[in-house]
């Protein structure tokens, strides 16, 4: 099959990051995530509630609502996907998707899908393997019966068949759903001073700690021949009283979560190596956004290759959903594998200059063309400046991969803190990503392809010395190397950069403010600019400067 094929909504109604996404065939279309569409970050409203609170989804009351109500914020996704393509809903042949919800939207048109099965789709066709072994974990996927939940899965998949090999669930005990890696990472952000949906924070703060309460956190985690039992609720009563209030203590926390985390992690991707026999491990559930982890898999677990999903959380579900559709359901043969996950709509010039009629007092304003924005940024970064990059569709997952990004210096830890202060308004322990041409990657970092910035390989020591607002605490970066098919207009720059500095890469963090999604249109990006310090925005083939800045 390919994209002459029956046209394929998936769709993800989680408790958080709903999405969907339209395929023709077997080829991704569009994808959108409903956080971009509303501006709240994870697509969850939160009011006054405190996300330090262990309880506040309870409090949330998430299932809230009828079908009804959860299908007008699918179908809101839905037509932007739709409208992307220039079709209308009779046009598509199959509605597949994936609720945790208890009122099913869309119950009477689509098929629903068990929520692993989702996860493994995105992870084993997104990434064009024919034998490998599929591990997801996350918080929790579907009930397996009246009182638990599924928390680990491992699958093989072959050709376009997804076999069960391993399942492992848990149920809840008070507040905390044993046996889960997910609520495990939770518990470890709350009890280092963090909110929930903040647990990027605690894999960045574990990089400044040591692993000092790991044996108080393994007393309630039993290793079995085939499972991992977890107590969650043990673990989570226990650090009541040693949680700590200091950075070092906080960081302390985080670190030791952090190793238990990769303990677990290590032991279901070896077992799903000894189940499966394969070569090839691919990765999904939101678990697998933790790079740190990703990073101890590829390194010790025994497979020649790792692949994870860019879009490992619940928003990768639609895609997984559509994925199982196409390949499965329509028999689409063999999949390629996501080559691309810029898969958000494209933007009319004029809805470019629209936007840019909102930008501030005494801006330049020069349509130069893609080309000549990668030369004037190159030139712009290597004199220490910051730009903003918005370019055609916006990345589908977590990671600005080049199209919704913040380019930067990576010459000077400077650069680190002048955004994380003026630009993010965020916590200076966070660390900030590089950028690099893919060519040139193995000489700076210990690693070979990643164009999803998933993995966290070690840093060079030329790295080290040349470019260390990319490093982390720990000694490692999390990496996103790019070649010209990837993206030629960015690898452009990073030549041009590298051809002014000697360095091949430029720090690439999100293009959003302080509590904000990633950006999605042009109205989005003019209006962060406008609130930012940042002098330069790049959207489109349109360099605009501000004046006073300029320089």
């Amino acid at each position: 099959m390919t994209s002459a094929g029956p046209y394929i909504v998936g769709f993800s109604d989680s408790v958080h990051d709903r999405s969907a996404c339209l395929f023709r065939g077997t080829v991704p279309i569009v994808a959108i995530e409903e956080e971009r569409l509303t501006r709240q970050r994870y697509a969850l409203d939160f009011g006054g509630l405190d996300r330090r609170d262990a309880a506040v989804f309870t409090r949330l009351d998430l299932d809230a609502g009828d079908a009804d109500d959860h299908g007008r914020r699918i179908h809101r996704l839905v037509g932007y996907c739709l409208d992307a393509a220039g079709i209308t809903e009779p046009d598509v042949a199959l509605w597949i998707g994936n609720s945790l919800h208890t009122a099913y939207p869309l119950y009477e048109r689509a098929v629903y899908l068990n929520h692993h099965l989702g996860h493994a789709s995105s992870a084993y066709f997104g990434s064009g393997a024919q034998d490998a072994a599929v591990l997801v974990m996350d918080g929790y996927g579907d009930c397996v019966s009246s009182e638990e939940f599924e928390t680990v899965s491992i699958y093989h998949g072959v050709g376009t068949k997804l076999r069960l090999a391993a399942r492992k669930a848990g149920k809840k005990d008070d507040l905390h759903l044993a046996n889960s890696a997910g609520i495990l990472y939770r518990i470890a952000t709350l009890s280092s001073g963090f909110g929930v949906m903040d647990e990027g924070k605690t894999m960045g703060l574990a990089g400044y700690g040591q692993a000092r309460y790991l044996e108080d956190i393994l007393a309630h985690v039993r290793f079995g021949a085939e499972e991992v039992a977890i107590d969650n609720e043990a673990i989570w009563k226990s650090f009541q009283d040693l949680r700590r209030d200091g950075f070092a203590d906080r960081a302390d926390v985080a670190a030791s979560f952090q190793a238990a985390l990769e303990r677990v992690v290590l032991f279901y991707a070896r077992l799903a190596r000894r189940l499966t026999g394969a070569d090839t491990l691919c990765m999904a559930g939101g678990v697998a956004l933790n790079c740190v982890a990703n990073q101890r898999v590829r390194d010790a677990a025994g497979f020649r290759h790792v692949s994870v999903f860019p879009a490992a959380a619940d928003n990768g579900i639609a895609m997984g959903a559509a994925y199982f559709g196409a390949h499965v359901i329509y028999d689409g043969g063999a999949a390629e594998g996501l080559a691309d996950p810029c898969l958000g709509r494209t933007y009319a010039r004029k809805e470019t200059l629209a936007a840019l009629r909102s930008v501030p007092d005494g801006c330049r304003i020069d349509e130069i063309g893609p080309m000549g924005c990668a030369e004037q940024a190159a030139h712009r970064i290597a004199s220490g400046g910051l730009v903003m990059w918005f370019q055609e569709g916006s990345e589908f997952g977590p990671r600005a991969l080049g199209h919704r990004s913040l380019f930067a210096d990576p010459r000077s830890t400077g650069t680190r803190d002048r955004i994380n202060a003026s630009v993010k308004s965020r916590e200076p322990f966070r660390p900030l990503a590089p950028i690099v041409l893919e060519e040139e990657a193995a000489g700076w970092f210990d690693c070979g392809r990643s164009p999803f910035m998933l993995f966290t390989p070690t840093a060079r020591p030329r790295t080290r010395q040349l470019a260390p607002a990319v490093v982390h605490a720990d000694g490692t970066a999390r990496v996103q190397t790019l070649t010209a098919a990837d993206n030629p207009v960015v690898h452009a720059m990073l030549q041009r950069f590298h051809a002014l500095t000697g360095v091949p890469m430029v720090v690439n963090t999100s293009f959003n403010l302080r509590g904000e999604p990633i950006v999605e249109t042009p109205e989005d990006a003019v209006r962060a600019f406008a609130d930012s310090p940042v002098p330069v925005l790049c959207i489109d083939g349109f360099f605009v400067e501000k004046q006073e800045s300029a320089g």
